[in-house]
């Protein structure tokens, strides 16, 4: 009978089955290919369960034929055997990797302790095995299972040194019986083969830190390169921002120059007109005035959003209230509009001028906006771990859902500019600065109900730029 078919009679149909099928399954395609220390512990796994598959197989088929065929031991063995097969099948379908890692150290262990009742007890060659498992332990279990293991293993050599000395319990069957000879071999050959082990398992480590190494080194490499291309587009922006700006100032001085000329022309025409003109072509002349204006607004708002995100003011200590206070009176407070402040408004240190210049466009537009006689405007702050919740509330005749995103977009209007003047920046200026902080604006309203327009706002520059890096 050959080895091959004294082997396939002794495994179980049903473990050489499972066996078959976990080959053609794994793992290792499933872990992230950048978790390398991962992929380095499951091949670790892989080769020590199937060492230990082997070990156990080998040694059952070997105490099979040395002993009577009746005898517990080679089928022990051979349930071990089962369960580094069923420990990696069920490794699938969990995929715990650590309980797996644990369940085979565990199961190696306990082949080496049962066979050493068996093979010299304390003069066990299988003894050489235990500092692979250590090894293996501190390599698949981290440092806190690599000391459990060790402990194990300590208490499993004091253990065995007090039973072969001051007991009967341990015998040499697997070995030779009395044969010393049989006994001394064996404890060569194990010897030889666990040092071996050893030094393929510290080979193989030194191979996945040098794998570490060089996808290290590769990143280092590659970052590096990256920051370059990076310096060399951010010279490259800033000086596309930098002819930004001189354009727009120039083509801003061209466009006003012959507005001005026109606003001129008419006031000239006017003054030699004077009492003489018909109200149509009164009406006309103010209708071209209105235009000349709303143009020149235009070619301002628009300067004004082209540097609204580069427009940085000196970090102070902002006093919220306050700054509202002052910026509602700079643009001009219309006696029926009443300020109310729903709650406590913080005191923060922040970039004032941002702030001042959003806040400025939100009470210009609830208050330009507003249909009722007298214009009510709440202002709150909502604290939210790292930002502030702004509100600007107001009593206003509310928009309609479908214009939510649309009143944020430059130069749209919900009226008609001959009903109330507006350029349709100041939205757009808000939201450009609000997001160029890492914040997000949107307006709750309903129509007939008023409007809320609210934004977040960093509690520090710090985090500001937290924000916009991850955003």
């Amino acid at each position: 009978m050959s080895i091959k078919t004294s082997m396939q009679n002794f495994i179980p149909k049903p473990l050489r089955e499972l066996i078959a099928s976990l080959a053609s399954k794994d793992l290792y395609h499933q872990i992230e290919e950048d978790d390398l220390l991962a992929k380095q512990r499951y091949r670790l796994f892989t080769i020590f369960s199937f060492a230990g598959l082997l070990i156990a197989l080998l040694v059952a088929l070997e105490a099979y034929f040395l002993l009577n065929q009746a005898n517990l031991i080679p089928w022990s063995l051979v349930m071990i055997a089962g369960v580094y097969v069923l420990n990696y099948a069920l490794l699938l379908r969990h995929k715990n990797t650590k309980v797996a890692y644990t369940v085979t150290l565990l199961s190696t262990f306990s082949i080496i302790h049962f066979l050493t009742y068996y093979s010299g007890g304390i003069r066990n060659s299988g003894m050489f095995y235990l500092g692979a498992i250590v090894l293996c332990a501190f390599m698949l279990l981290g440092s806190k299972g690599g000391k459990i293991i060790a402990f194990l293993s300590v208490l499993h050599i004091i253990y065995f040194y007090i039973i072969t000395e001051h007991t009967e319990w341990v015998t040499n069957i697997l070995v030779g019986g009395s044969d010393e000879s049989m006994l001394d071999q064996d404890f060569l050959i194990t010897g030889v083969l666990a040092i071996f082990f050893i030094a393929a398992q510290v080979n193989y480590l030194e191979s996945g830190k040098n794998i570490v190494i060089q996808r290290i080194t590769q990143s280092r490499n590659e970052l590096r390169k990256k920051n370059i291309e990076l310096a060399d587009n951010i010279r490259a922006l800033e000086k596309t921002n930098r002819e930004l700006d001189k354009f727009a100032s120039i083509v801003s001085h061209d466009l006003k120059a012959p507005l001005r000329a026109i606003g001129n022309l008419t006031g000239w025409i006017e003054d030699d007109m004077k009492g003489k003109m018909p109200p149509e072509v009164q009406e006309n002349f103010n209708a071209i005035k209105q235009r000349v204006r709303r143009m020149e607004g235009l070619i301002n708002g628009l300067l004004e959003y082209s540097k609204a995100d580069r427009k940085r003011g000196e970090i102070v200590k902002v006093d919220l209230k306050k700054l509202i206070t002052d910026t509602f009176d700079f643009i001009g407070k219309p006696t029926n509009v009443q300020l109310e402040f729903s709650t406590s408004l913080p005191v923060f240190p922040t970039d004032k001028l941002l702030l001042e210049q959003i806040f400025s466009n939100l009470l210009d537009n609830a208050v330009k906006y507003n249909d009722k006689e007298t214009v009510r405007i709440k202002i709150s702050a909502e604290d939210k771990h790292n930002e502030w919740v702004f509100a600007v509330s107001d009593n206003g005749p509310g928009i309609e859902p479908q214009y939510h995103e649309k009143v944020f977009v430059i130069f749209q209007t919900l009226k008609r500019r001959d009903e109330v003047e507006s350029t349709g920046v100041g939205l757009a200026i808000v939201k450009k600065i609000v997001e160029e902080k890492g914040g997000k604006i949107w307006v709750e309203s309903e129509p007939g109900k008023g409007a809320a327009f609210k934004f977040t706002w960093p509690k520090s520059e710090e985090l500001a730029k937290n924000l916009v890096v991850a955003a």
